[in-house]
């Protein structure tokens, strides 16, 4: 019966259905997602490659119809979650557009843009807004989840600067949707966006980059043996009061390109150029009795979105957890236990780990993250101020190391629990409803799921991800 209606679909849309029986294209459209161990352990019953929104709407009312599953999948990181065993798969990676109006500071984003495709518009006009911090993420993944990036801790999420999105619900109807045609899904989607149709473009507001989009970043760096006094002092300036939105300190365990284990830390000034910026890197270089080696360097924005790309190529297995902790910079207990735990558990990372792509991130948030109202938008992750992450890539389709890996990230976010204040779904990696509500609070859940109810009853449209408002 799968057959007929997998044949039927395809006759609908034109033959750009891939399914299972044409095994060499279907095996490259499951791997086309950037984590090559999420990829592989999916099997859905095809893909629907879209050109635009007539075809989503003819695969969402054909998939209805006839009691089909649907995911969607846009582009970069986050995409395997867009993949479910025995769904359809709407693909969207043909629907890249970014249309920048510079007079109203707005742009208009396909679904199945990347970052690197937003940065690009945006820059020629001296505008920005948050995308992912590696420039292949795809954009739609962040945004739906709240998303993170470089510049949070001046613009906030980039939830805060959505003001309106395209949409096919699961009647096939294409709404648009803000905060006064629908100002109640307009918080749903704000935070979690995946649960309740096929969103085709996001409208997104910028804002003017200073100083001619050039900022100061790149490591500044440390033998692994400074690494606990360099992160007591990195602490303390990050805990300081009056700490200005657009300067934002990240603390990295990494391996030098020749393997040896070293402290970072990286270092992102928007807005002071030239002496200003430099003196900033100056203090912190002289953490610890002095760096070994400096990077710090002021280059394009742009540029910087893209620096980290080679450390997450596509194809390698990976895992990352996360969570946002805070503490009291006064209690140098406190700080001395947080220090402690992310110097075990660098120590504790699995040997047979890929050294280029396995790191432990201490992002500093807070800023204008903090300022929003956390009921302002089914994005919840407004407390804290770091951002802890394991992420890890490991080389063989072995279990034992996917187990490994993944455990080295779950130790990590439990040993950090007494510092514990909020979690970003899209680096919580949520398997249960107790995961979930730490991401999550009561009463939000409560009205995802009436959302869900209203907008999508039958289940439609499904995730890879824990499906937090079908499910809990």
């Amino acid at each position: 019966m799968t057959d007929v209606l997998l044949t039927d679909l395809r006759g609908a849309l034109g033959g750009r259905l891939i399914s299972r029986d044409d095994e060499q294209a279907f095996a490259a459209a499951r791997e086309r997602g950037w984590n090559h161990d999420l990829a592989r352990r999916v099997n859905p019953l095809g893909f629907v490659v879209v050109d635009g929104v007539s075809d989503i709407v003819d695969a969402v009312n054909y998939c209805r119809e006839n009691g089909l599953r649907v995911a969607v999948r846009g582009k970069g990181a986050h995409s395997p979650w867009g993949m479910i065993e025995d769904a359809i798969v709407i693909d969207l990676m043909r629907m890249t557009a970014v249309r920048v109006d510079p007079e109203r500071k707005l742009a208009h984003i396909q679904a199945g843009a990347d970052g690197g495709d937003v940065d690009r518009e945006t820059a020629r006009h001296d505008l920005v807004c948050v995308t992912g911090s590696v420039s292949h993420t795809g954009f739609a993944g962040v945004a739906l989840g709240g998303g993170i990036g470089h510049l949070s801790r001046w613009l906030g999420p980039v939830v805060d600067s959505i003001v309106g999105y395209e949409m096919v619900t699961a009647r096939g109807e294409v709404v648009r949707i803000d905060a006064a045609s629908d100002p109640e899904l307009f918080w749903g989607m704000r935070g979690n966006g995946a649960s309740f149709g096929v969103v085709t473009e996001f409208v997104v507001k910028l804002r003017e980059m200073p100083n001619g989009g050039i900022v100061r970043s790149a490591p500044i760096l440390w033998p692994e043996d400074k690494a606990r006094e360099v992160m007591a002092a990195w602490m303390k300036r990050v805990a300081a009061p009056g700490r200005p939105d657009t300067e934002t300190l990240q603390l990295v365990r990494m391996h030098a390109p020749d393997g040896a284990p070293v402290c970072a830390v990286v270092p992102l000034i928007v807005g002071a150029g030239g002496d200003a910026a430099r003196d900033i890197c100056d203090e912190i270089a002289a953490y610890a009795g002095g760096a070994v080696a400096r990077q710090d360097t002021e280059m394009p924005y742009t540029a910087l979105q893209t620096a980290l790309d080679g450390f997450f190529p596509y194809g390698r297995n990976y895992w990352d957890k996360g969570v946002f902790i805070d503490w009291d910079p006064g209690d140098e207990g406190a700080v001395g236990r947080i220090i402690d735990t992310m110097a075990e558990a660098w120590a504790a990372r699995p040997a047979f780990a890929l050294k280029d792509s396995t790191f432990l991130l201490m992002m500093e948030v807070g800023g204008a993250i903090g300022r929003a109202d956390p009921a302002s938008t089914s994005f919840a992750a407004r407390a804290g101020r770091l951002w802890a992450t394991a992420l890890i890539a490991w080389p063989d389709d072995d279990d034992a190391q996917r187990a490994a890996s993944k455990r080295w990230c779950d130790d990590m976010v439990a040993a950090l629990a007494p510092f514990h204040a909020s979690a970003y779904v899209n680096n919580a990696m949520p398997a249960s409803d107790a995961e979930m509500r730490a991401v999550f609070p009561d009463a939000t859940i409560a009205r995802l799921r009436r959302l869900k109810e209203k907008h999508d009853p039958e289940g439609l449209f499904r995730s890879g991800a824990w499906d937090y408002a079908a499910n809990v």
